[in-house]
């Protein structure tokens, strides 16, 4: 993925180019002291369900060499697209539009990375297949506590994933609902999705209290935990999910912004309150929010619907930004004297070690917070060379540590703050303490598992191997390790921490998360329990873990 990754931005660019007209549909051939060594390139792009052409798609073509030109054609009413005139060498082929998310050639669900075209002097490549995986719909309605339609309400369609054992999700599509209440949110990748519908009615301005509508989840539950996920497969039109609105009555949340710095005003400052659930992998809207009415701090933001929220403001003296946040619980009744303290970023200092008898470029190693929870402001910095490392602005709240950079045969061994280790139950950061430094080590002493991935006693390419730690360290995101089989099937883990583990071997599946934790639980029984010691190495077969297999 790391050539995918390299030409992101200038796919960016490529897209804005060709809405423009000023990128020439199937290029000339650039002047070559050899016209003979000159390349051609054409095909087709088909759907991968159906084998149908599709037409109206935009194909581009990035070269690797030089300043790393870029072509782009349209395909034709039979899905035929054309390159004229290359130089010879290595090509990247994508392909969008008509509601198709961005895809490389030769991707496949065992295959992410696409394949790069290799042009020797003079090749006429005329047979190309461009299989490309059509999104998904999601269809529905949306109706309010009477049971009427809503009319302009919004709906998301939210990605789920899992990361280190937590559930994330992203937004992977949005509609708006028309004058039956109906959305339609298409161009949706393969995956599954909670829907989160809101609707925030026009404010009467004269009742403070009025009905507002809580963001609400299919099948309607304003309780993320219990919303039923939608699966999506290539080319689904899923249809039939609805989601019916609740109601509640609003409160008010007054306070008072109280600066640790000299502020010439704050009269004006807006204040937000955000849904703590949006920074849980919630519904990503519902955002409040009103300025601040006098030098004093004071606030007052109405129509805010009951539930668990961020108060979040941000203070700007010119030179640097200053941040405060607080947590606001509301019930039925109105919220008075919340205080929010704003003031400087904290910071901390620290050192990254080595054990005894390795060596490691401190240079190439990056040191960051993750926030426990989202609200809060990470951190991240660069170490020096001689592995010390400063990190700055960071806002008061538990974080985990996060080392990055070093090779896969080292592995993250402790992370001590004042002599408490802090790698397993995380850290806090407050103005009060005075924690000291923050110690990290890292080993080159790691356990070693290679093995083979099998399936019908036949070698699996392209599988996914997971070593997954056993419980209660599933919410360490250190301490999980992936490795895709090669040709032959076979896989090495190196610089892996002491401890117990099982290890799963995945077929690749569209829009899943191999650490999720409902997966594991039902496929515990599939995975092979390792037991890793510094310096040990080991061999394991797996059995490949299909995707319509059962536990």
């Amino acid at each position: 993925m790391r050539w995918a990754r390299a030409i992101l931005a200038l796919l960016v660019l490529v897209s804005s180019a060709a809405a423009q007209g000023l990128l020439s549909p199937a290029p000339s051939g650039p002047s070559s002291s050899n016209p003979a060594s000159l390349c051609r390139v054409e095909g087709v792009v088909l759907k991968a369900t159906t084998g149908e052409a599709v037409r109206k798609i935009t194909v581009s073509l990035i070269s690797f060499q030089g300043d790393h030109p870029t072509f782009t054609d349209v395909t034709d009413s039979n899905g035929r697209f054309v390159f004229g005139g290359l130089e010879p060498g290595r090509y990247a082929l994508m392909a969008s539009g008509e509601g198709y998310s961005q895809q490389e050639f030769g991707q496949t669900r065992r295959r992410p990375e696409g394949t790069v075209l290799s042009l020797a002097p003079g090749d006429n490549d005329n047979n190309l297949i461009f299989r490309m995986t059509p999104p998904g719909v999601i269809t529905g309605t949306i109706r309010d506590e009477d049971g009427d339609p809503v009319i302009g309400g919004q709906v998301q369609a939210l990605r789920i994933a899992r990361v280190g054992g937590r559930q994330q999700t992203s937004s992977g599509g949005y509609g708006q609902t028309n004058d039956l209440g109906q959305y339609r949110i298409y161009g949706l990748e393969p995956g599954q999705y909670l829907i989160a519908a809101s609707y925030r009615p026009p404010s009467t301005g004269t009742v403070p209290n009025q009905e507002v509508y809580l963001p609400t989840y299919f099948p309607s539950t304003v309780d993320a935990g219990q919303a039923t996920p939608v699966q999506v497969r290539p080319g689904d039109e899923v249809s039939g999910i609805d989601v019916d609105l609740a109601a509640a009555h609003s409160v008010t949340i007054r306070g008072r912004v109280v600066p640790e710095v000299p502020v010439k005003t704050m009269k004006g400052i807006y204040v937000s309150v955000m849904p703590r659930s949006a920074f849980q992998g919630g519904f990503m809207s519902g955002t409040y929010g009103g300025v601040i009415e006098d030098d004093l701090g004071n606030f007052s933001i109405r129509a805010v619907p009951p539930g668990s929220y961020v108060v979040i403001i941000n203070l700007n003296d010119g030179d640097r930004t200053y941040a405060g946040r607080t947590v606001v619980t509301t019930g039925n009744a109105d919220v008075d004297g919340v205080t929010v303290a704003v003031g400087p970023g904290l910071v901390l200092r620290g050192r990254v070690r080595l054990s005894a008898g390795s060596q490691l470029d401190f240079s190439r190693l990056g040191v960051s917070l993750q926030p426990v929870e989202g609200f809060m402001g990470g951190a991240g910095t660069q170490v020096a060379p001689d592995g010390t490392f400063t990190l700055e602005n960071i806002t008061e709240g538990s974080y985990r540590v996060v080392v990055g950079g070093f090779p896969e045969e080292f592995y993250l061994q402790s992370a001590k703050l004042g002599g408490i280790d802090v790698l397993g139950p995380g850290l806090n950061v407050s103005h009060g303490d005075s924690p000291g430094n923050l110690e990290i080590v890292l080993s080159a002493d790691g356990g070693q598992v290679q093995g083979a991935v099998l399936n019908n006693q036949q070698p699996v390419p392209d599988a996914i191997v997971v070593l997954v730690p056993d419980p209660p360290n599933r919410n360490r995101n250190d301490l999980y390790s992936y490795k895709k089989t090669d040709a032959l099937g076979r896989f090495s883990l190196l610089g892996l921490p002491p401890g117990d583990f099982k290890l799963f071997a995945w077929e690749q599946r569209d829009g899943v998360s191999y650490s999720e934790p409902d997966l594991l639980k039902d496929y515990e029984a599939r995975g092979a329990p390792v037991h890793i010691e510094d310096k040990t190495q080991q061999s394991v077969q797996l059995q490949e873990i299909l995707d319509d297999a059962g536990p």
